[in-house]
């Protein structure tokens, strides 16, 4: 008598690395750790910009084209209802990324003549403000590092 088991697995969150947390890209963005619904909940909220997979499809990421990353964040959070794992790569609310839109389609049918493409990527990057809160954890470690070695 032999028995066949079958099981599905969920994406395996022990091969996600710290880089997940590193948006792929400098414009103005959110993402999210996949997890639940947290892939449909993209779709739904990336207005202009189709979402795409990153660090070996642990995260994934939108601009935010056609809205502002405030809007973005609370449609995705509202959405996949995953508040914990929504980032973005700026705290500027108001925030719109520069780059073209590109939401995809999918056509069929037959193409002929000759298919020309341009790019235009913005190169720049945009000044970062400075996390208040990034700047205090690093000033609490370095004191309490500096009062341990003085006790």
């Amino acid at each position: 008598m032999s028995t066949t088991t079958t099981s599905v697995s969920a994406t395996n969150t022990a091969s996600c690395g710290g880089s997940v947390w590193q948006i792929p890209t400098t414009d103005y963005a959110c993402a999210a750790i996949i997890s639940g619904n947290m892939t449909d909940a993209m779709d739904q909220c990336c207005k202009d910009a189709s979402p795409k997979k990153y660090d070996n499809d642990c995260g994934i990421y939108c601009l935010a084209q056609g809205q502002d990353i405030g809007s973005l964040q609370s449609c995705i959070s509202s959405k996949s209802g995953n508040y914990h794992d929504v980032f973005c790569n700026t705290s500027r609310q108001n925030a719109t990324a520069t780059a073209a839109a590109t939401k995809t389609s999918t056509s069929t049918g037959t193409q002929t003549g000759t298919l020309t493409s341009t790019s235009t990527h913005n190169a720049a990057v945009a000044k970062q403000p400075v996390s208040m809160s990034g700047l205090g954890l690093v000033a609490l470690i370095f004191g309490s590092t500096f009062m341990a070695a003085f006790s």
